[in-house]
């Protein structure tokens, strides 16, 4: 189902790049829960790939959301994958076998706590392998490549043997997930890594956040070599809040992070932009202070060395917090070149790709459109003119569970039907057991215990809407499904 809406963006001063289509194109994805997306990556045959979560689709509270669209953003496939309880994709890149590489966070999965997670998927979503990665207490997977030797590096954080609270977390792992070393480097406080890259030399850089005692964040860079070996680490910034979001090697060799800083400005947050040499040390920063609080979450070099930053904003735009896409000059200034997205409610970015023809494309997730509490959202730029407009497109995509990966079920649990109007059946080889029905907002609204194969469940008096059915043994959740009452 979808539906177009024709509606007017509140433009800066912009920049018509070449003559191509000036509309820009919103499109959402989703159902009647959250989903969002937390990156984009362009695809070898034009079109894009999305990765994030969904409480609409799946087994557990939050499943692993991917989506495959064409170059106009149309669905091509989409999966829901985890298990019982939460998982979360942050980061997918395309490998060298037109496959996709995915970092993920899963408490599903692995050895206790939160783990991180790999997974890898050929061209079309069917599962390769995935690995967990982490001992009992919480480790995250925030950015993942894949390296020249055909292996893999993430980074994240770990509370695992830590100095502090948390550290930046960095595994190298060959072209199936065996790890070959870890990293893990911080603090007595807080520290992770945010974005990661491997540089033309096969070095690996690592940019994220570093707490001091005195009380203040700041941006922090670390390289280490394709062994692991550190080869140096720099943070910067002032004395109060500095983050790098994300970074990338420029054409001339040296390193730009984007981020956000109120070190300078100590009203409200800026967006933060930082060239670094290949030896750590810094070139240049500027913040650009605007009004209200504004953060940069991905950068891009352009062919002519400019600089092109997706942000969100509270200060531009027709809504609470919006979607802006800005270019600066190659050495941190404003470009004269921006533009936001967005309306009533809160639209957030996350990511952007541009593809070789220069179109652009920005992840996120909106509460002002869509189905559900929050859509995932991907918007499709050609080029910034000025009184841009732009259509929105919406999407119900309930995402197909993929394939438990991580073993088969000795029993086999059957709910039917689905949509369901007046009554649940509930067909289970494993009994007795107990069932829980629970609302979207957690709450249980119906418990029981089933003794037989064939149970009916009279739902005629619950609200529309989605629901998850657990199944528990001695108190353990064995199985979770996704149901939706449709009376």
């Amino acid at each position: 189902m979808s539906k177009n809406l024709f509606l007017i963006l509140i433009l800066l001063p912009s920049l018509a790049w070449s003559q191509k289509d000036t509309v820009a194109r919103i499109h959402t994805f989703g159902s009647i829960a959250n989903d969002v997306a937390e990156d984009v990556a362009i695809t070898h045959d034009g079109g894009i790939i999305l990765i994030g979560s969904t409480a609409s689709s799946g087994d557990g509270n939050t499943d692993i959301y991917i989506l495959k669209t064409d170059s106009m953003c149309n669905r091509e496939w989409s999966y829901a994958i985890g298990g019982n309880n939460n998982d979360w994709g942050y980061a997918i890149k395309q490998t060298f076998d037109k496959g996709f590489i995915i970092a993920a966070s899963s408490n599903s999965y692995g050895n206790g706590g939160y783990d991180a997670m790999l997974l890898k998927r050929d061209s079309v979503g069917n599962y390769q392998w995935q690995k967990t990665y982490g001992n009992n207490d919480w480790d995250f997977a925030y950015d993942v490549v894949q390296t020249f030797d055909s292996g893999y590096v993430f980074c994240g954080e770990t509370y695992n043997n830590t100095a502090g609270f948390s550290d930046v977390y960095v595994v190298k792992t060959n072209s199936i997930g065996d790890t070959l070393w870890t990293k893990t480097i911080g603090g007595s406080l807080a520290d992770k890594g945010n974005s990661l890259m491997q540089t033309a030399d096969s070095n690996i850089v690592v940019a994220g956040l570093r707490n001091t005692q005195s009380d203040s964040t700041q941006a922090y860079v670390l390289k280490f070599d394709k062994d692991g070996i550190l080869l140096w680490d720099s943070t910067f910034g002032g004395s109060k809040f500095d983050v790098a979001n994300s970074i990338i090697e420029t054409n001339d060799g040296n390193y730009v992070f984007i981020g956000t800083t109120n070190s300078f400005d100590t009203t409200n947050n800026d967006y933060y932009i930082v060239k670094i040499s290949t030896n750590g040390s810094l070139i240049w920063q500027n913040y650009l202070s605007i009004i209200n609080n504004e953060e940069a979450f991905d950068i891009y070099e352009l062919s002519n060395s400019n600089l092109l930053f997706v942000a969100q904003t509270n200060t531009y735009g027709g809504g609470k917090t919006d979607v802006h896409l800005v270019t600066l000059t190659s050495s941190g200034f404003w470009a004269a070149k921006a533009s936001t997205f967005g309306s009533s409610e809160m639209e957030i970015p996350t990511g952007l790709a541009v593809n070789s023809n220069g179109i652009m494309y920005i992840s996120g997730y909106t509460n002002s459109f869509g189905k559900g509490l929050n859509d995932l959202m991907v918007i499709k730029v050609d080029t910034i003119t000025k009184n841009q407009q732009y259509t929105f497109t919406e999407n119900e995509d309930l995402a197909p569970i993929s394939v438990n990966e991580l073993g088969i079920k000795n029993f086999s649990i059957n709910i039917y039907p689905n949509p369901a109007k007046k009554t649940l059946h509930i067909n289970s080889s494993k009994y007795p057991v107990n069932i829980q029905l629970i609302d979207i907002l957690g709450k249980p609204i119906l418990e029981r215990k089933i003794h037989k194969q064939l149970t009916n469940i009279d739902i005629s008096s619950f609200p529309n809407g989605f629901y998850s059915l657990i199944f528990l043994e001695n108190e353990l959740v064995i199985d979770v499904k996704k149901i939706i009452i449709a009376n």
